[in-house]
């Protein structure tokens, strides 16, 4: 009888580790944990969709799947800067914004309608939430840490929440300004 010991010690976790199986010596290979693609994911979405609410979708879906799992959209939907072509990913959540909501404080997806960029000394948690990638935890987080340390100087300063770092900076400067 062999027993076959697996160390990962030495292996990326974006690489493959190569085995060979004692009994058939056929090879194994094993997937690290960063490379199995999602099978299901959880997202959030609210505003205009009949069914707001949390839902568990497939990890390949899209926006669009995702407005069609809550129902569809209400007949105040307003979809002209909506991307439903997104690929949505896990803890994501999204609004979609009314026709009676104000251009300025539509922010869906990865667009923004006019100038409107958000505040990050007066936005209210709702206003946060709105931006991919920022959910309610995160929003949170951010009201906290002004709470805390007074006005923003800057957008940059955002690295110094808990739960943003420079990656998730990067994905929503674009949607602040500080005033």
């Amino acid at each position: 009888m062999a027993t076959l010991i697996l160390s990962f010690s030495g292996c990326s976790r974006d690489k493959e580790a190569l085995f060979l199986d004692p009994e058939t010596e056929e090879e194994i290979v094993v997937v690290t944990e960063d490379e199995v693609p999602l099978l299901s994911i959880i997202v959030e979405i609210k505003g205009e969709v009949l069914d707001p609410g949390v839902y568990t979708v497939p990890g390949d879906s899209r926006l669009n799947d995702l407005v069609l799992e809550s129902g569809g959209i209400t007949s105040s939907a307003n979809l002209r800067n909506v991307n439903l072509a997104m690929k949505i990913e896990d803890g994501q959540s999204f609004y979609i914004p009314s026709v009676h909501d104000e251009e300025q404080e539509i922010i869906v997806g990865e667009e923004t309608q006019g100038n409107g960029k958000i505040d990050l000394n007066k936005a209210t948690r709702e206003e946060l939430m709105s931006v991919t990638g920022i959910g309610p935890s995160t929003a949170d987080n951010i009201l906290a840490y002004r709470e805390e340390n007074g006005k923003f100087s800057s957008v940059d300063e955002l690295v110094q929440v808990n739960r943003i770092g420079d990656k998730t900076l990067e994905k929503i400067r674009d949607y602040f300004i500080v005033k």
